[in-house]
């Protein structure tokens, strides 16, 4: 069984596909499989993908539509002992899976490996920004707490055991007519699994594609997707019996109204109005599990959170 399985939807990426692959046939360690999985595409990407021909390359047309559905279609016959998830228009560094083995090697009690990554965008390729993945150096609940409302890295910044990934552990294909999906996938995860940090930055994160999912300008599909994700979780802490932590209210109040000021500036009235109530009701649900208030929180409860957040906005 190779030690990798990749796995990688694909719709309408023919200008992305063929880079993507090359980036994982030019990785220094080699024992790994790929999965392309074929998932509704209209320009030739799949044609386009299959011109690349190695014996360590499947290509798979998933039966149903959505990008959880195709990623959770290529888990079913993946075979290698860790998962790494890579959209089809992002790219690995040479010896990305190198070093996120060195750190599954120096960490063999974990089940899940961040490690850091990099965004650029194709109006300027050769400017990248590192970004650091949610609880780095900090103990696992500041990572649980996070990740009820945000994704705490990019999805090829991490590698999975397979033995974790259960049925009740796969892409939730129900979030897969929205976006942001992976805050739902990676909550269950990381509530779960024992985490270590690898020393990796070779995850190269593509932004604003075209197509691209992270449509977080649009209001109404934000609200939606986010919505959706954030509701999911939620139900798996009451399917657990759970209690909130302070965090968790603080992180999805700060959510809400992130979406808030999104809808503000783009006059949709009524998202605005939904995500500002969600947000007061988080602020309320914090009061009413903390002990010791942070300040920064008092002084919201203290002006109300819509004349602080119009005040505060950037």
């Amino acid at each position: 069984m190779p030690t990798f399985s990749i796995i990688t939807p694909l719709h309408n990426k023919v200008a992305y596909i063929t880079e993507t692959i090359q980036s994982v046939l030019s990785q220094t360690y080699s024992d790994w499989e790929m999965f392309i999985v074929e998932n509704g595409s209209t320009d030739g990407s799949f044609l386009k993908a299959q011109e690349i021909q190695d014996s360590r390359l499947h290509f798979l047309e998933s039966p149903k539509q959505g990008p959880g559905a195709a990623r959770n279609y290529g888990l079913n016959l993946a075979q290698g002992d860790w998962i790494q998830f890579l959209d089809a228009d992002d790219l690995l560094e040479p010896n990305h899976l190198e070093q996120q083995l060195i750190a599954a090697e120096k960490n063999p009690e974990a089940e899940i490996i961040a490690c850091s990554w990099q965004e650029f965008t194709d109006d300027n390729p050769t400017q990248k920004t590192l970004r650091q993945p949610t609880g780095l150096r900090q103990p696992i609940q500041v990572l649980r707490d996070f990740a009820i409302a945000f994704t705490p890295w990019a999805p090829h910044a991490a590698i999975i055991k397979r033995s974790v990934l259960s049925a009740d552990c796969y892409w939730p294909e129900q979030l897969d007519r929205y976006l942001a999906e992976d805050i739902a996938f990676w909550f269950k995860l990381v509530n779960k699994c024992k985490v270590a940090y690898g020393h990796s930055q070779g995850a190269v994160y593509r932004l604003h594609t075209p197509q691209c999912r992270n449509q977080v300008s649009n209001p109404e599909k934000l609200f939606e997707g986010v919505n959706a994700a954030i509701e999911l979780n939620c139900q798996y802490l009451q399917e657990k019996n759970r209690s909130y932590t302070p965090a968790q209210c603080e992180h999805l109040m700060t959510a809400y109204s992130q979406m808030y000021l999104v809808a503000r500036k783009k006059n949709s009235v009524i998202v605005e109005q939904q995500a500002l109530s969600i947000a007061s009701q988080w602020l309320r649900e914090y009061f009413g599990v903390v002990k010791k208030p942070r300040l920064p929180m008092l002084v919201r409860r203290l002006m109300g959170l819509k004349l602080f957040l119009n005040l505060t906005k950037t």
